[in-house]
């Protein structure tokens, strides 16, 4: 009751004890929790491709493309946080003079009387500066903003802040499985996802409306998602299992990875497993030799790295009925073969040409295959997404021979058998969103407790699985 009051009537009220105080609607300092990180984070990521490989000459033409999409997220809470408040208390906020919030208008001279002398003129007033009542001061490292307003202002905070709060610590369990199947013979166009949907009813595939990140729409090979139904199914992992099961139908399946990722509302997240390996690259420096000195090769090695394995970042957000959208981009690369540097056996020959006597050195440069996809999805919370579509080819040979007539240089390739082979693999990926209101053992988290080592389970139920002591006493008594 004193709360709609105090709204009606403009005015405040405090309790001490059993006293009431009732005052006039006057801004005072409140101060407000706000438990969130000093952090301000920007994610950047690009993905493109180009096919050309050579610049035109002058009054040339060029034959190229190229695709290209970036992306760029920006947080900073505490920054955004401060200035919404000021945002919001400016709509409703009271102007007062500055230095004093009580201050009365200057008043004004009396006209003079008809037919008297003129008044001796009143001096000039000083200009009056003007403020806002209402101000707010954050403190990020301590967590603590002070507002200071009206009674009405105040509960427009605290309901914002409820609000913004509730929000932003929203946490998200993010599940990904990544599957390649080096498909059969008769699966050499990709897996064919209706088999998958007759074979597990529970998996309810949605119709393909992905694209690559080239903006070409692909059908038929890009399924939408797998709707789980917990009346039916109490446990996601056997979905996901049942789903792995029907896909060796279409060839050998291996895992390549499944991490598990924890992110908070629309804060990005990246998980990388990969392996750094090292090259050489060198560059050499001829001296001419003069009369009296000889020429002189300098050859400086570089050490470079390239990082080959996965890498997966993801952004999620939650909306209301634990709708979450992703923006996720799964990387995996792997090394394919060494190719050598062309210019070292050039700058060995001219070496050797000059009377120069260099070893042999080889300068291998490592061909990295990369296969990735970006793509923004909404999938409600417990459901299983599928990216799907990645497929790449492997072409390998090998020839047999008659031994020694098939080393005849003409003659011998009639007595040479080459074979080569074609494998085609595709690279499935599920994903899972779990909104997360308890992350803890014994919250949301109880399914990944039996995957722990027994060091980093709970004491109690460490305790609970712990034998019993023996019984050392004599004669089996105290």
């Amino acid at each position: 009751i004193l709360d709609r009051a105090a709204v009606q009537a403009n005015m405040r009220y405090e309790m001490e004890g059993r006293n009431l105080f009732v005052m006039p609607d006057a801004p005072v300092l409140k101060h407000y929790r706000i438990d969130y990180l000093n952090l301000a984070r920007e994610a950047r990521s690009e993905i493109g491709a180009s096919t050309s490989i050579s610049q035109s000459s002058r009054g040339g033409t060029s034959n190229s493309s190229s695709t290209a999409l970036s992306n760029t997220s920006t947080n900073r809470f505490w920054e955004t946080l401060t200035q919404n408040l000021r945002d919001l208390l400016r709509e409703t906020d009271k102007v007062i003079p500055e230095g004093d919030s009580s201050a009365a208008p200057a008043p004004q001279a009396a006209a003079a009387p008809a037919g008297s002398a003129s008044a001796p003129a009143a001096p000039a007033a000083a200009p009056v500066r003007y403020r806002e009542s209402a101000s707010v001061i954050a403190n990020p490292e301590s967590g603590v903003v002070s507002v200071r307003a009206t009674f009405r202002q105040h509960l427009r905070v605290r309901e914002f802040i409820d609000r913004v709060m509730k929000s932003a610590t929203r946490q998200v369990m993010i599940e990904a499985t990544i599957v390649e199947v080096s498909l059969s013979d008769e699966y050499q166009q990709g897996i064919n996802w209706s088999i998958v949907r007759k074979g597990v009813p529970l998996l309810q595939i949605g119709p393909a409306g992905a694209a690559t990140p080239s903006g070409v729409p692909v059908s038929g090979v890009i399924p939408s998602m797998l709707n789980y139904t917990p009346s039916r199914l109490g446990n996601v992992t056997t979905q996901i299992v049942a789903a792995l099961r029907l896909l060796e139908s279409f060839g050998n399946t291996k895992v390549l990875s499944s991490p598990k990722i924890s992110a908070l509302n629309n804060q990005a997240a990246m998980l990388k497993v990969t392996e750094d390996l090292v090259y050489f690259t060198l560059t050499g420096n001829y001296t001419p030799g003069t009369s009296g000195s000889p020429p002189t090769f300098t050859i400086t090695s570089t050490p470079n790295n390239v990082s080959v394995g996965l890498v997966m970042s993801v952004m999620p957000q939650v909306g209301e009925g634990d709708e979450v959208t992703l923006i996720l981009r799964p990387t995996l690369s792997r090394v394919v073969s060494y190719v050598e540097d062309p210019a070292v056996p050039i700058f060995l020959s001219q070496a050797r040409n000059d009377g120069v006597n260099l070893n042999e050195i080889s300068s291998r440069i490592p061909q990295i295959q990369t296969r990735e996809m970006e793509s923004v999805i909404k999938v409600r919370s417990g459901d299983t997404a599928v990216l799907g579509g990645l497929m790449r080819d492997d072409v390998s040979g090998s020839t047999d021979q008659t031994p020694g007539v098939g080393d005849v240089p003409g003659l011998g390739e009639l007595f040479k058998y080459k074979k080569k082979s074609s494998n085609k693999s595709e690279l499935v990926i599920f994903l899972r969103p779990t909104v997360v209101t308890s992350a803890s053992l014994t919250g949301d988290l109880q399914s990944f407790e039996p995957h722990l080592s027994e060091a980093l389970r709970p004491m109690p139920e460490r305790l609970r699985q712990a034998p019993a002591a023996p019984d050392t006493s004599v004669g089996g008594q105290q």
